[in-house]
């Protein structure tokens, strides 16, 4: 079980690192505190919305509007 839970958090990581790199791609200049905001719009996303590429550049989006600061 303990290999499994590994695979898992190593999955999560590079879940985490794609993440990064398409907030940079996206323009953002303090990856780890988008990452953090970025978790934060996801909380607010009603459980029952699909999670897919949409989604995701729907928040990325969200970001940057709201936080124009953190993006170039």
């Amino acid at each position: 079980m303990k290999e499994k839970d590994l695979e898992i958090q190593e999955l999560a990581l590079e879940v985490i690192d794609m993440l990064g790199v398409a907030l940079h791609f996206a323009g953002g200049k303090d990856i780890k505190k988008l990452i953090d905001l970025y978790l934060e719009e996801l909380e607010e996303v009603p459980e029952d919305t699909p999670y897919n590429q949409e989604q995701m550049i729907a928040l990325i989006n969200t970001l940057k509007t709201k936080y124009p600061k953190l993006f170039v």
